[in-house]
């Protein structure tokens, strides 16, 4: 991005009679003002992802191998959060073979919480 048009500039070309030139200099002056202002939007963006961001992460808790936030009683993508402070909801839970399971809608993981019962097979028989 250039610097901007010194403004006495343009008015002494103003004052000689060299318009043309006097108006390639507030074109100049139009460019990077408009360069400046989509510069400044996407500043302000970054910094309110970085804020939400930042106030996201204080705000989660890691319990029971997922993610919470005080009052929210549905988990956040432990995956999602840590690879990419994403927080994303979770969706269930399922009860799928004695435990609740957690689907990412996002990477596609699941996240199975809870005991399963034993099976038959794998208790031990004591005569």
């Amino acid at each position: 991005m250039s610097a901007l048009p010194n403004y006495k500039e343009i008015i002494e070309l103003v004052k000689k009679g060299a318009t043309l030139e006097a108006q390639e200099k507030i074109m100049e002056y139009r460019e990077t003002i408009l360069a400046l202002q989509e510069e400044n939007i996407s500043l302000k963006q970054k910094l309110k992802d970085l804020e939400e961001k930042l106030n996201t992460s204080v705000k989660l808790v890691f319990k029971d191998s997922l993610y919470y936030t005080e009052n929210d009683s549905i988990p956040f993508c432990p995956h999602c959060w840590e690879r990419d402070k994403l927080a994303i909801h979770l969706k269930g839970p399922d009860a799928v073979e004695g435990y609740k399971v957690w689907d990412c809608p996002k990477c596609k993981e699941n996240f199975p919480i809870g005991k399963k019962p034993p099976s038959v097979s794998t208790i031990k028989l004591s005569r």
